[in-house]
């Protein structure tokens, strides 16, 4: 295993996880063409633990890799234990299990969908396993990504429903204003655009609508494309003239 001197002066020249991954497989003297899984898994868990006890900072993607590497361990500790109570199994469970395979078949089972790609865990080369690992990153980075942006697209719901609750609030306290100040029954819609654009035409005019819909606005527009003129309903003029 790494020395702490060893694992310093690795730390210092700031290595990826794939060279800490086959400076392990070095110092080991394990077979790259034949990675051990399981010992793989427990030096690089080590590895960090001694980076931990050196209070060295641990990067996030090495705690992924040590994740990742732990599950495969444990697939294949249960892929042993599942092959050594086959083994045990009396012969005529065997054989039962066997026709009830052949029957299947022979029933033409459709067949089932293709399983997601998963990390190889027998037999596989330090190459083979890093480009793996890279693939469980690209697809942690991808479902990342989905929830950062619905996390965003939740946020900005929340900032425009806050927003528009805002302006609905300033328009009615704007309606009741001009008209106690104008001393009528009714204003131009056209009195409560700051400036005739659309932005802010539309910026006026959605509150005005969600005002109405409240029960504390009617409005009325003797013309198409003529003035609109806002009332006040009956509930909501207390305080006025």
């Amino acid at each position: 295993m790494l020395s702490d001197e060893k694992i310093i002066e690795l730390m210092v020249s700031q290595p990826s996880w794939e060279d800490v991954l086959t400076r392990i497989v070095v110092e080991e003297g394990m077979d790259p063409w034949k990675i051990d899984i399981v010992r793989l898994a427990d030096c690089f868990i080590q590895y960090l633990e001694r980076m931990r006890v050196l209070d060295l900072r641990i990067p996030a993607r090495f705690i992924l890799i040590a994740a990742i590497l732990l599950r495969m361990k444990s697939e294949i500790l249960r892929g042993e234990e599942e092959k050594k109570e086959e083994e045990t199994r009396p012969a005529s469970e065997r054989t039962a299990e066997e026709i009830r395979q052949a029957l299947e078949e022979l029933a033409k089972v459709p067949p089932l969908p293709q399983p997601a790609e998963r990390i190889p865990v027998r037999n596989v080369t330090l190459e083979e396993l890093i480009i793996a690992l890279r693939k469980a990153f690209e697809i942690r980075e991808r479902r990342k990504l989905r929830r950062l942006r619905r996390k965003e697209a939740v946020g900005k719901l929340l900032e425009e429903e806050e927003d528009i609750t805002e302006r609905i609030s300033a328009l009615l306290s704007k309606i009741k204003s001009i008209l106690e100040e104008l001393e009528k029954e009714e204003i131009e819609f056209s009195r409560l655009v700051e400036e005739w654009k659309r932005e802010k035409i539309v910026n006026t005019l959605l509150p005005m609508l969600h005002l109405c819909q409240e029960g504390k606005l009617t409005y009325e527009q003797p013309e198409l494309f003529s003035e609109i003129y806002v009332r006040l309903k009956e509930n909501e003029q207390e305080g006025v003239n």
